[in-house]
């Protein structure tokens, strides 16, 4: 008996609480906004989008084309892109223009911290986490050895030669 005293307490609770949420003549489920509310290119391409959902549009125009690395053989060196609002765009390409022998450049994509820039419209993002190209080096070098790398930015194919130390072991 005490059993059903409780299910009929709780049942009378919920039904009470369900009253309280929902208001009079509202429906349970809301209508999706219309397309002069959310244009159907934002639904798509735009904040909470398909493509791109935690996107932001950026108040300023420009690309930023950011560099970084520690100095250190698992990351000499990172390449990217971002906007005005320190968002990730499009990744730049790495070409190994020179190596020292015995060794193994890598590249793969990554998070660095943007240190410097190679061009761009804000320094803004400088400092900050980033995402893009972060180039490695595995083996044995010559003390002195160097690594030339031409970096090239999308969208307008924009280049920048680095030379970089590489570390002893």
């Amino acid at each position: 008996m005490p059993a059903t005293r409780v299910r009929a307490a709780l049942s009378a609770l919920a039904m009470t609480a369900a009253a309280l949420l929902i208001p009079a003549g509202s429906a349970l489920a809301q209508s999706p906004p219309t397309f002069q509310e959310y244009p159907l290119r934002d639904r798509v391409f735009g904040p909470g989008g398909a493509v791109f959902p935690d996107y932001v549009t950026p108040s300023e125009y420009g690309v930023t084309f950011m560099t970084g690395g520690t100095g250190t053989r698992s990351a000499l060196f990172a390449a990217g892109t971002s906007d005005y609002n320190c968002q990730q765009t499009q990744i730049p390409t790495i070409q190994v223009l020179s190596a020292p022998p015995g060794g193994k450049v890598q590249i793969r994509f990554g998070a660095f911290t943007a240190s410097a820039i190679d061009g761009g419209y804000t320094t803004r993002c400088l400092g900050r986490p980033a995402k893009g190209l972060i180039v490695s080096f595995k083996g044995k070098a010559a003390p002195g050895s160097r690594i030339a790398l031409r970096v090239i930015y999308p969208p307008r194919g924009v280049w920048y030669d680095h030379v970089i130390p590489v570390p002893a072991q």
